[in-house]
């Protein structure tokens, strides 16, 4: 319980939440967006067919469990400095609900216009057809700005937990992960409307390729890094030029999908089948297969950026604990607990020796938060010894190892 409310006071640092009205406030907005995003998504099954309704309920739970290994990765990631289980969960709902329903309002609108200057000038715009247009420019456009939104949200109210680039990366990661589960419930109903069938699998396969850690939750996961990497960061340019770079890294990598991914997805299905994809009829396997290729060709350098820029921010937090955790020696942290933070390594979690694995850990993670505040405090030019989370998180230590001697 004691944990939870430093948890709480932890994410409500310099947030605008600490104020109760202001909380309460957001979180009415919040069920309101919910609502109205739940409404636009649902909307379309009001007369609809038992089997309509059936199949949107089904394929919510498929995109549910087909969400579950992504969440495993993130928290994997999560592993230093634990982000509320709540705000991760409110941010993967808003990305399924809000920025999915937004999406598909704003790029419906978009869509008929296109489709209207198509027809004024011989058919095509720029020389595409509308829905080539629609598909490879407007349609990332709307969906990485209705996604940033929420990440912006999240970097204006989370001023503490949302602290450096792995944070970014985790929020972003679970919003578009949101997206992509809102998605495939979009798409079905679509695929179920035109050839009556719901093509519960094949739709999987080509929206969950690589178990959710693909599409969506990659390009969230790039715009999110940007705006981490402007709180982490102390060169002043940075601090607006790193959201700007995520959202158009983001906005890049969506367009190349819908572009080289899907043309490599298309001329593999048909390569293999010898007719373009269908989902009604294309075996899953194929529709799998070359929806990996087509990933892997048009997103392999999201990957290899994601992965580099994670390393260096493993790297970031060690050195940021080893330093901050430095003069702690002999207080709140033994010579010996202080040997292993030196031989920490990125991806490997250090341990806390002579306890119990539970209270070790306990331990481990609140010397974390109390580097991370350290540094926080630091960065805002306030005095450490007198912010009341420093101080909480040495009572804290200090509270975990009295009762593991009692």
């Amino acid at each position: 319980m004691q944990d939870m409310a430093l948890e709480t006071k932890r994410f409500l640092a310099g947030s605008p939440l600490r104020r109760p009205a202001n909380a309460v406030l957001f979180g009415l907005f919040f069920l309101f967006m919910l609502a109205v995003g739940a409404y636009n998504l649902i909307w379309p099954l009001y007369g609809g067919s038992v089997r309509m309704i059936q199949a949107f309920t089904f394929g919510t739970l498929i995109a549910v469990i087909a969400s579950v290994p992504a969440v495993f990765v993130v928290w994997f990631l999560d592993r230093r400095q634990h982000e509320s289980p709540l705000l991760l969960i409110g941010a993967a709902l808003w990305g399924a609900v809000v920025s999915a329903s937004m999406s598909l309002v704003f790029s419906n609108s978009l869509y008929g216009f296109i489709l209207r200057v198509a027809k004024q000038s011989g058919g095509t715009v720029f020389g595409l057809s509308a829905e080539t247009f629609a598909s490879v420019f407007t349609s990332p456009l709307v969906e990485e700005v209705v996604k940033g939104i929420a990440i912006f949200v999240l970097f204006w109210l989370l001023r503490s937990d949302f602290a450096d680039l792995r944070d970014g990366v985790l929020f972003g990661a679970m919003v578009g992960l949101g997206f992509n589960a809102g998605q495939y419930t979009i798409f079905l109903l679509d695929e179920f409307a035109y050839s009556g069938t719901p093509p519960f699998l094949s739709l999987a396969a080509l929206q969950f390729v690589f178990l959710g850690v693909n599409g969506h939750f990659i390009y969230s996961a790039l715009m999110g890094a940007g705006f981490g990497l402007a709180r982490q960061t102390h060169r002043p340019r940075m601090r607006w030029l790193g959201p700007l770079i995520g959202i158009a890294l983001a906005i890049f990598a969506n367009m190349l999908a819908n572009s080289v991914g899907t043309k490599v997805i298309n001329e593999v299905v048909r390569a293999l089948t010898g007719q373009r994809l269908l989902f009604a009829s294309t075996p899953t396997v194929i529709v799998w297969y070359a929806t990996a290729l087509g990933t892997i060709a048009s997103q392999f350098w999201a990957y290899i950026l994601l992965g580099i820029g994670i390393y260096r921010n493993e790297k970031w937090e060690i050195e940021t604990i080893r330093q901050e955790l430095l003069d702690e020696v002999n207080t709140y942290v033994t010579p010996e607990e202080y040997v292993l933070i030196e031989e920490e390594v990125p991806f490997k979690g250090r341990t806390v020796p002579d306890y119990p694995p539970k209270v070790g850990h306990a331990i481990m993670h609140a010397q974390n938060e109390l580097a991370y505040r350290k540094w926080h405090v630091d960065v805002e030019g306030e005095n450490v010894e007198e912010d009341e989370l420093v101080k909480a998180w040495r009572v804290r230590i200090s509270q975990l190892r009295m009762q593991a001697e009692e």
